[in-house]
């Protein structure tokens, strides 16, 4: 669910539905908030860091535009109009959102590996044989054209002619070596860019909201990568650390969940905003 940042007569923020505020945007509101549930407003802050690092990862790996943010698949309006407004106390929406949040985050770090990095590990796998396979079928038709125009000129092709034809011409031959690198090279990159564009077409992934697996796969197959990568482009140690970070952190986050609740119970609960 997306967000749209307003602004209210206190001159802060107002996180609405319809839209979308970044991870960062919200942060910064609710830290203006003078609410007097400063627990909620710390166990927010505490969230919302947490899907900060998240959005890191899906930039890292390529997944998401710069725009999108993991906070676009829940909804922060009940809890924040609530901090808005001064309110001392949460309503059933608000508490539900907050689980919610956590929930989804809990569900998204849980699965990370296997819904996000494993399939972009799994379509690379995928390109890199492919590609491989088309740069052995382009040498050897360029080897089969050389022996061809060797054979009906009514030449060998043996080592030792090879060898003399090189001494007798070294700056010819220097240069139709680099010319024939040149085509290899040149063939195996449109390769990898054909191959790529055709998994594109054949293949769409449901990741986490906001995600998209062919960006991942573009960003992968450019130039600057080698095909033989042992991990995604983008999935470092610092990346694999931050999802051990958050998965750690959700065990604190849980308990600071279960306070909120003992506090706010519905009885004291004031009508939804």
């Amino acid at each position: 669910m997306a967000q749209q940042v307003n602004f209210n007569g206190a001159g802060l923020m107002t996180i609405c539905k319809d839209n979308t505020a970044s991870s960062k945007q919200i942060i910064t509101h609710i830290r203006k908030s003078e609410t007097p549930m400063q627990d909620v407003k710390s166990l927010m802050l505490d969230i919302l860091k947490q899907y900060l690092q998240a959005d890191k990862m899906g930039s890292a790996l390529g997944v998401m535009d710069k725009s999108a943010s993991f906070t676009d698949a829940v909804s922060w309006c009940s809890i924040v109009s609530r901090l808005d407004h001064n309110k001392d106390t949460l309503d059933k929406g608000s508490k539900k959102h907050i689980t919610e949040s956590l929930d989804y985050l809990d569900n998204l770090v849980a699965s990370f590996n296997e819904k996000v990095v494993f399939k972009i590990q799994k379509y690379r796998d995928k390109w890199m044989r492919r590609v491989l396979l088309w740069d052995l079928f382009a040498i050897s038709l360029l080897l089969s054209s050389i022996f061809a125009v060797l054979f009906w000129s009514g030449k060998s092709f043996s080592g030792g002619i090879i060898f003399e034809f090189i001494q007798q011409r070294p700056l010819f031959s220097s240069i139709s070596i680099i010319a024939v690198v040149a085509v290899l090279l040149l063939f195996h990159f449109i390769i990898r860019q054909k191959v790529i564009i055709s998994m594109l077409g054949k293949n769409e992934e449901k990741l986490p909201a906001g995600m998209s697996l062919h960006k991942a796969l573009t960003y992968n197959s450019r130039i600057q990568h080698s095909i033989f990568r042992p991990y995604p482009v983008g999935w470092s140690f610092l990346q694999r650390t931050r999802l051990k970070s958050i998965v750690a952190k959700l065990a604190d986050l849980r308990e600071q969940l279960a306070d909120v609740m003992v506090n706010y119970p519905d009885k004291e609960a004031g009508a939804v905003v």
